[in-house]
């Protein structure tokens, strides 16, 4: 059979500037797929990476330090938020354009994904795995949300670190791997979940048949150590005590975590197999004891390995590569979120270069029958129709991410037992002025979960939003005492502030006193104290309050956007602001 009538091989045919299709191939569709989320809003955790971050509102050196020396929401990724500056600074408060770098960062990792795979696989196979990570659903969570352009940029830095790795291998120079090491060092500050890239490196070698030497060996070392500091780097920012009484600790026991890990695999091979549904949230059972399903998933796992014991060096590899890039989130080290679309961005290639070469495989073994001219059409056929409908479901899912109702509405379906996502959606209510609705949805978080942090949640919602200070202050004093030691003076804070809200100053001072004895360093509480101050009149003091707030919070830049994060009242914070000026122009 004449190759040159499959339309998927012409990337083997391609000769001269023949050889730039592809690269427009995988361009056009990426765009055309992902080109309308420039119109969207910012959702989920974008206001706290942006709004509610002032690390990222400014390139001074002030808001440079803050970013390179501390870390955020648990993460230490300078890189990510370095990149949200750049983008504040050009596009401010504005979503267009933090979607458009995204979506240009995507579009990138394809075309350098198909670059890459062209000097590991032959171009065809290199092609249409590119085509399935470019139309994937699952992807769609990483490339419509601002806050994964730590991913996006994880993954660039990462692909242009195992090119030149791939250079280092086949010619050895230092230069190589000097560059390796830097861009494998930018993708770990993008986000840590590439941290496991050395044994990638190390089954590549294995994957050639490389003995090695000493000079791999001295390489993989230094690449390996890398990875153990950004571990170390990564325990030490998420996984401090404050962190872990936020909910980052072991559910259950280590052993639970373990004992469920097999569960997780078989969740991301029927995702690659069947993606649906798509969701923001996924429910996920766990289970606590022995159980039929985990000898199952366990006999599985066993099985999945032993077949792939058997299989060439090449598809161990790919093999390999979907279990090392998924180790990370398979809660060997916990985290709230048990499962996500989003894991999958960088998992799902090894799946797909396995899909790709089994196509070509068999279209190789029926080329030259007579009789097999018809079944090899209908196997491109069928490949066309498979990567049609995985854009069409793309198409149709993408325009839930416009927007955080939109969002929260469609994912609250896949989760109605979840208190956090009603929660979400109790917020994206709020946030669109439905404030009855989103009353709704907050207390039935609580019916749910009658836990410190949604009880907390609650409260914030009838201060903020219901202006019912009287449930607020019932709210929070019924999360007190469920509410973990370290977290508790947070919560006091919250509290002194409701009855500051109420003209109540003497409850406020005394729950003030108790949350600075319990954590003195909570920059919060120094804010709540700045407003009691002022309330009483006392400038001087709340001057010193402020100072000691900023000081606490490493001095950020702009006053008036961290005085409006903790307070949450735009007046206010203008108020206090004009009468401490106007007591300095005295």
């Amino acid at each position: 059979m004449d190759r040159q009538t499959f339309l998927l091989d012409f990337p083997e045919r391609a000769v001269s500037w023949q050889k730039l299709l592809p690269y427009a191939v995988l361009l056009s569709v990426t765009l055309a797929l992902y080109g309308s989320t420039v119109y969207f809003n910012f959702v989920w955790d974008d206001g706290y990476y942006i709004g509610k971050n002032y690390r990222v509102q400014g390139l001074s050196l002030d808001h440079l330090r803050a970013i390179w020396t501390q870390s955020f929401m648990g993460h230490f990724a300078p890189m990510h938020l370095t990149a949200l500056a750049v983008l504040h600074a050009v596009f401010g408060m504005e979503p267009f354009g933090y979607h458009l770098g995204q979506v240009l960062l995507h579009a990138a990792c394809v075309c350098l994904l198909y670059f890459a795979l062209c000097k590991m696989e032959s171009p065809r196979i290199a092609f249409v795995t590119s085509l399935l990570f470019a139309v994937y659903p699952p992807n769609i969570e990483t490339v419509a949300w601002v806050s994964e352009t730590k991913s996006t940029l994880a993954f660039l830095f990462f692909l242009l670190s195992l090119l030149f790795f791939l250079r280092l291998r086949e010619h050895g120079g230092w230069r190589e791997g000097v560059l390796c090491g830097v861009f494998l060092v930018l993708s770990m500050l993008s986000k840590v979940n590439t941290v496991v890239a050395p044994a990638i490196f190390l089954l590549w070698d294995y994957q050639q048949g490389e003995h090695l030497k000493k000079e791999r060996l001295r390489s993989l070392a230094v690449f390996f150590l890398i990875s153990v500091a950004f571990v170390g780097v990564h325990l030490a920012s998420f996984y401090r005590p404050g962190q872990l009484a936020r909910g980052a600790g072991y559910y259950g026991s280590l052993g639970v975590h373990l004992l469920n890990m097999p569960q997780l695999v078989w969740f991301y091979v029927r995702m690659i197999l069947v993606p649906y549904p798509l969701s923001a949230y996924h429910m996920f059972r766990v289970y606590e004891a022995w159980h039929w399903v985990l000898a199952v998933a366990w006999i599985g796992l066993a099985g999945l390995l032993f077949l792939l014991s058997r299989r060439h060096r090449t598809a161990q590899f790919w093999g390999l590569w979907f279990l090392v890039f998924l180790a990370p989130v398979l809660q060997i080290f916990p985290f709230p979120i048990w499962v996500a679309d989003r894991y999958l961005y960088i998992p799902a290639i090894g799946a797909f270069v396995l899909l790709s070469k089994g196509l070509f495989w068999t279209l190789d073994r029926i080329e030259n029958r007579i009789e097999g001219r018809s079944a090899a059409w209908g196997l491109e056929f069928a490949m066309g129709a498979i990567l049609l409908l995985l854009a069409w479901q793309t198409h149709a899912h993408l325009p839930v991410w416009r927007e955080n109702l939109t969002l929260w509405e469609a994912t609250t379906q896949t989760c109605d037992t979840s208190p956090y996502c009603h929660a979400s959606l109790s917020a994206a209510f709020f946030e669109n002025g439905q404030t009855e609705r989103g009353m709704q949805e907050a207390i039935r978080a609580v019916e749910l979960n009658e836990s410190a942090q949604y009880l907390t949640q609650l409260g914030d919602a009838y201060t903020q939003y219901a202006h019912d200070y009287r449930q607020a202050l019932i709210a929070y004093h019924l999360a007190l005492p469920k509410a973990p030691v370290s977290i508790q003076a947070e919560l006091l804070g919250k509290l002194a502030r409701t009855y500051v809200l109420t003209g109540n100053l003497q409850d406020a001072r005394r729950a003030l006193e108790a949350g600075l004895a319990s954590n003195p360093r909570d920059s919060s509480l120094w804010v709540v104290k700045t407003f009691l101050e002022w309330g009483e009149g006392n400038l001087p003091e709340a001057r010193r309050s402020l100072d000691r707030a900023l000081l606490l919070a490493d001095g950020p830049p702009d006053v008036g956007v961290f005085l409006l994060v903790n307070w949450s009242n735009a007046r206010d914070v203008g108020k206090l602001l004009a009468a401490l000026q106007s007591a300095a122009d005295q």
